[in-house]
C-alpha cells in the first residue's frame, strides 16, 4: 500500500480530479521530507543546489495530490492554494515582525513601522491559522459516501475497494 500510494503520486502528476486517501496524501509528503534532508545534506558536501531541483520537481505532483487529499474531505481546491501561501506567509509575518519591533524601537514612534509591524502580526495569524486548518483538513478521514468530487479516495463502494 505504501509503494501503491508513493507511484500513484506520480502517475497522477497532473490529475486534479478525483480523490485521495490519507495515505495517498502523507506517504509521498513525509518520504520527500527525508528525501530533501538527505539532499540537502549531501547538496552541502558537493556545493550544489540539488534541493532546488527536487523541490522544482516534485512541486506540481504535490500540489495536484493536496487538491485530491481535499476532494476526499468534499472541499475545494482552495486550500490547496492557500496552504503554500501560509506556509510563506506565517514565517514572513515572524521575520518582517522581528524587524518591525527592532525598526519602531529606533524611530520614535514612526507610524509606517507601526503599520508594517501590524500587517506583518495579521500575516502571521493568518499564515498560522490556514496552516492549521490545513493539517486538521489533511489528518482527518474522508468522506465514506461518494461526493461532488467522486467515489474514490475513502469512499468504499464495493469489496474489491479494501
Amino acid at each position: 500500500m505504501i509503494f501503491r500510494s508513493y507511484i500513484d503520486f506520480w502517475k497522477r502528476t497532473f490529475d486534479f480530479s478525483g480523490r485521495s486517501t490519507r495515505s495517498d496524501f502523507w506517504v509521498p509528503f513525509l518520504t520527500h521530507i527525508f528525501i530533501f534532508l538527505f539532499v540537502f545534506y549531501f547538496s552541502a558536501v558537493i556545493q550544489v543546489p540539488l534541493a532546488r531541483y527536487v523541490g522544482l520537481l516534485t512541486m506540481v505532483p504535490s500540489f495536484t495530490v493536496t487538491a485530491r487529499r481535499l476532494h476526499d474531505t468534499n472541499r475545494t481546491m482552495l486550500f490547496a492554494v492557500l496552504f503554500p501561501i501560509s506556509a510563506v506567509a506565517a514565517p514572513y509575518g515572524l521575520i518582517a515582525g522581528f524587524i518591525g519591533i527592532f525598526a519602531w524601537h529606533g524611530t520614535d514612534g514612526d507610524t509606517t513601522v507601526g503599520i508594517v509591524l501590524v500587517i506583518s502580526i495579521l500575516f502571521l495569524i493568518f499564515g498560522t491559522i490556514i496552516s492549521i486548518y490545513s493539517l486538521i483538513l489533511f489528518v482527518l478521514p474522508g468522506n465514506k459516501e461518494p461526493n461532488k468530487y467522486g467515489s474514490g479516495g475513502s469512499c468504499v463502494t464495493s469489496s474489491t475497494d479494501i
